[in-house]
């Protein structure tokens, strides 16, 4: 790597340190119901500060057939992004709902699964990556199944301000997802249409806004996180079935 992608990790790491701060900062304050929120909120950007940290360390990545992979970024992914899917779906699934944790849990394997496919698409440097990385994108379509079918439904029968910020939520998370698979195919790992810098500027800038944006946004609005953790709410019985 020179040295402008290693700046870039850095930096990257450094606003991730930034974020950790002030949401444990916050967390001192939050009311206890909801203190779980903050705390996610900062594992996830602590995670990601380490990772980037490794990266730019030298210790994150490989070299297969001249080309750098930053398998660091995999392993980022694999833990924090499972934390995000929590986050959004405490907030749209009631204390009542049923199989409440079996939903979340579910999706989260589908996330996990997305990522480490993704990862072995990365490191096959034959044809065969594709392959890999159109079974990534099914794990894609099934987290998405699970944010519009199982907790779409169940928020839009809470109260208004608790649909309001998860309908922001979720729709910031759905909309820097799908940037992802695109900077990937567009990469070194997919077609090399630009480069390893521009690449990890780009990934950098998807982070940042889904990890450290998405936390402030999640964390600005305190008073409905608590109304979302207290309330119990009525059943969307289509969205219930399991």
């Amino acid at each position: 790597m020179n040295s402008a992608t290693v700046t870039v990790l850095w930096v990257t790491s450094l606003l991730m340190i930034l974020c950790t701060l002030v949401f444990t900062y916050r967390s001192f304050r939050a009311r206890t119901e909801i203190k779980h929120f903050y705390y996610l909120t900062a594992l996830i950007t602590l995670i990601a500060a380490t990772l980037y940290m490794t990266m730019a360390s030298g210790y994150g990545g490989i070299g297969l057939n001249g080309k750098v992979i930053l398998f660091g970024r995999y392993i980022d992914w694999a833990i924090t992004t499972p934390l995000l899917l929590m986050d959004l779906a405490l907030i749209a699934l009631p204390r009542n709902f049923p199989s409440r944790f079996a939903v979340i849990g579910t999706m989260i394997a589908a996330d996990v699964y997305m990522i480490v496919s993704g990862l072995g698409a990365s490191l096959i440097r034959s044809n065969f990556r594709w392959a890999f990385f159109a079974v990534s994108c099914a794990g894609f379509l099934a987290v998405l199944y699970f944010i519009v079918v199982k907790l779409t439904p169940e928020a839009n029968v809470r109260s208004g301000p608790v649909q309001r910020h998860y309908s922001t939520l979720a729709i910031m998370l759905i909309a820097l997802w799908v940037c992802y698979p695109i900077v990937w195919i567009l990469g070194t790992e997919g077609f090399g249409v630009i480069s390893l810098l521009p690449e990890v500027i780009l990934y950098a800038i998807l982070d940042v806004l889904a990890k450290g944006a998405f936390g402030f946004v999640l964390l600005s609005k305190p008073g409905v996180l608590l109304e979302a953790e207290r309330e119990t709410a009525p059943i969307n019985s289509v969205a219930a079935q399991w």
